[in-house]
């Protein structure tokens, strides 16, 4: 081969290795918020594979979910050929609260895609970054030992790699091998749209742990309370419910109605927690409101004190 053929197929390697990743930033309209210059979720993923499908799929799903539309990262064009991997993906991951590595069969062919694992797996072990990882089409197992096609993948680029790119990459694949994911294959049968459901909603209820009450971890006394109450709210013959907790002062009373409102949180669309009512109104002091429409009927729960 002469040494223009060779610099040809070169080229045309770089090409596919840099082809998909996240780098060069779009951000919906729509999901910019408030411009805080954080973001809610950020998706790695192998634009060949999966750009105009899945991922656009899961994107817009991501956006729309919710009342207020999610912060979401994600790219719209592919890294132009001589660019370099720029500080700008690295801050979108770290001001990221979830991160969606959307591993598929030519992920780690691609050396931004494992630049961008390795970064993502590095906040997740310094900082309350949470990672959500989607084995597109992959098994696990073949992304730990970098086996089948995702293996052959890898190995036919390794000439491309620089060597801090080889180790740190395949220790990166290796340690989001084993954390608790989606196999997008085990999902339904292999129906996406339902994927995409768990996701959104696994995601949403990530997002809203950040909302939760503060409630010591050392309380004595409240499990046998609190497993009363939730029996009764689970009852599924009633559809509206009010909770009345009375008694003395220092018993427990605040705590208890924080750690419903905790268990129930996730469960609705709006909630809220409006303490010291009495300061300012007639009205019972503690006030936990939740409501939530589902298919065909609507659930609605109060309790006060």
């Amino acid at each position: 081969m002469d040494r223009g053929q060779s610099q040809g197929k070169k080229k045309r390697a770089e090409e596919e290795s840099t082809e998909g990743a996240s780098t060069s930033s779009f951000i919906s309209p729509e999901a910019t918020g408030v411009g805080s210059g954080q973001y809610d979720v950020f998706l790695s993923f192998r634009g060949s594979d999966t750009r105009n499908t899945f991922t656009d799929h899961l994107y817009h799903s991501l956006i729309k979910a919710g009342t207020i539309p999610l912060c979401v990262f994600r790219d719209e064009n592919s890294i132009p050929i001589g660019e370099e991997f720029g500080s700008e993906i690295l801050d979108a991951i770290a001001r990221s609260k979830i991160s969606i590595p959307i591993i598929s069969e030519n992920y780690a062919s691609s050396k931004w895609c494992l630049r961008e694992l390795v970064h993502i797996m590095d906040c997740k072990k310094s900082a309350s970054h949470i990672v959500l990882p989607i084995f597109y089409k992959v098994s696990p197992s073949d992304v730990r030992h970098l086996k089948g096609n995702f293996g052959n993948a890898f190995h036919s680029s390794r000439e491309h790699f620089d060597e801090k790119d080889i180790q740190e990459g395949q220790q990166a694949l290796n340690e989001v091998s084993h954390l608790i994911g989606w196999e997008s294959q085990k999902i339904a049968n292999g129906h996406e749209g339902k994927l995409i459901e768990h996701v959104v909603e696994n995601v949403i209820s990530k997002l809203r742990e950040d909302f939760q009450l503060d409630v010591s971890k050392q309380l004595v006394g409240l499990d046998d309370r609190m497993k009363e109450i939730m029996n009764w709210i689970d009852n599924p013959s009633i559809n509206a419910r009010m909770i009345g907790i009375y008694g003395m002062g220092g018993i427990g009373k605040t705590t208890l109605a924080k750690c419903i409102y905790n268990q129930l949180s996730n469960k609705f669309v709006h909630v809220s927690f409006l303490p010291d009512v009495r300061e300012t109104t007639k009205a019972p002091r503690y006030y936990v409101s939740a409501k939530s429409t589902n298919i065909g009927y609507t659930t609605e729960q109060k309790s006060s004190v």
